[in-house]
């Protein structure tokens, strides 16, 4: 409605829109402020950028959790799906390259073949949450690389040539393959080839770290969720669900974010001090300690 538009107006030129929008990512969910804010920018999304010889460049974000059991992630990609304008939810034990893609099947009734699309083109414009990402076999991983980044999907099978649109975002969660996270281990801890890690913008670690003071904040909050588990009205958030999911539609449809000289400066130099400090580590250590950044 036009009232609810002039408050989304009033509500962007206010100076704590980011905060407010992070504090009402999962507010359920204790602390976890940084990966708030990338799941925030996830569903908000980017621009897509049209070069000068014709090639396009994604706007969207893809956001790789990973870590112990037990800190919630799963959590973090139903609230993704549950607010996101076109969502789509899947566990990557159950998935398949044809499930998330798409596949060609046969028509029962006029007997021709057909293309079905899978859970990414289904979500075009949306979210494509993974759970139980490292759960997914090897060559089903690799059917998703021209989708994440090139945000289409090509098919040739059964006569039918055709590309179809995967304009979405990836949320994906995974474990460490020691069960919990070693920091004495690396990137050995990730089973994943550096062709779909390099894919996302974002990879979060999610350490279960024992602390007291932190365990009793915890701890209190959950029981607190508990017993005011009758009153749903509350979400705890700054934002109640309904309003933020009205209000990242509104601006997935309305706004087309730029990068300022400043901000593009500030990522340039950041990217080289991330690239070069840790080759300089690396050779003093005498091995491969981090998945080198990559510029996309």
């Amino acid at each position: 409605t036009t009232a609810e538009e002039e408050e989304f107006v009033r509500f962007s030129h206010s100076s704590d829109v980011y905060e407010t929008i992070a504090n009402s990512i999962a507010p359920s969910i204790y602390g976890a402020s940084d990966v708030k804010k990338a799941v925030a920018c996830l569903l908000f999304g980017g621009s897509r950028k049209r070069l000068p010889d014709g090639l396009f460049r994604r706007g969207d974000v893809n956001v790789l959790l990973v870590g112990d059991p037990g800190t919630a992630k799963s959590q973090l990609l139903k609230f993704a799906e549950k607010v996101s304008p076109t969502g789509v939810y899947t566990s990557g034990k159950g998935s398949s390259a044809a499930g998330l893609t798409a596949s060609v099947i046969r028509d029962p009734s006029s007997k021709n073949f057909v293309i079905e699309g899978g859970a990414m083109v289904l979500a075009d414009g949306g979210v494509v949450c993974i759970d139980e990402f490292d759960k997914m076999r090897e060559d089903d991983r690799v059917a998703i690389h021209e989708a994440m980044e090139q945000q289409t999907i090509s098919i040739a099978k059964a006569g039918i040539t055709t590309t179809l649109n995967s304009r979405c975002s990836i949320l994906a969660a995974a474990n460490s393959i020691y069960g919990r996270w070693d920091d004495l281990k690396g990137d050995d801890n990730l089973d994943f080839m550096p062709t779909i890690l390099s894919r996302f913008d974002m990879i979060f670690i999610i350490k279960d770290e024992h602390d007291e003071k932190r365990d009793t904040t915890l701890a209190k909050h959950v029981l607190k969720i508990h017993m005011n588990t009758l009153n749903t009205d509350d979400t705890g958030g700054d934002m109640s669900i309904q309003k933020l999911k009205k209000y990242i539609a509104y601006c997935r449809s309305k706004c087309g974010p730029r990068l300022s000289e400043t901000a593009s400066e500030k990522l340039r130099n950041q990217y080289v001090v991330m690239r070069n400090g840790t080759s300089i580590y690396e050779r003093e250590v005498g091995k491969k300690t981090a998945i080198p950044i990559t510029v996309r």
